[in-house]
């Protein structure tokens, strides 16, 4: 009797063991509704360089721990590289935001290049989501300008779906802030 105990035992813990758990996979995108058309790039300000800190550059999404340790997630994943999701954002609410899109600073010659930098984001263990970044605006290899935006906010749900939902919000005030940063140089009067 006992080894058939032990026997039924180790077969109902082998079976949920066996158990895959599939991951799940999460996009950072624009809630923006975008219609098709032509695009109204902007003449005075153009896209550069966007850079995440390292710790964010892999396939999970990263929580802090109560004792500060950084964790990437394992079954919940980004569906694309992170950055890929960043760049799209800011590109589609700084566009909304200002009325006009940045194209890459490759494709605008001439304009004030906006370069952004992502130094966290992530979730914190007491539900809350977390993003620094900096950007600057830079002419000729002159920086006429830099910023810092950093902000936390709460998450309206627990879990990772939720975290995603606050990192894109996060990311919605950082590009609204970058927009209000772009104030066009005023034109000069030619000298008589």
């Amino acid at each position: 009797m006992r080894m058939a105990t032990f026997v039924l035992s180790i077969l109902l813990f082998s079976g949920c063991a066996s158990q895959i758990v599939e991951p799940s996979y999460y996009l950072l995108r624009s809630q923006q509704a975008l219609p098709s058309g032509e695009l109204t790039p902007s003449e005075d300000f153009s896209l550069g360089n966007v850079v995440i800190a390292s710790y964010l550059d892999q396939p999970g999404l990263v929580m802090e721990t109560e004792g500060g340790q950084l964790r990437p997630a394992r079954q919940n994943l980004w569906a694309e590289p992170v950055y890929e999701g960043v760049r799209n954002i800011l590109f589609v609410e700084i566009a909304q935001a200002m009325g006009e899109e940045l194209l890459p600073s490759k494709l605008s010659k001439g304009t004030t290049v906006v370069d952004i930098r992502i130094s966290e984001l992530h979730g914190t263990y007491d539900g809350e989501a977390k993003l620094v970044a900096y950007w600057w605006l830079e002419r000729d290899g002159k920086v006429l300008s830099s910023y810092r935006f950093t902000e936390v906010t709460s998450l309206t749900a627990s879990g990772y779906s939720a975290l995603v939902d606050a990192e894109t919000a996060l990311l919605k005030k950082l590009s609204q802030k970058i927009a209000a940063s772009l104030v066009a140089p005023a034109p000069t009067e030619p000298k008589a």
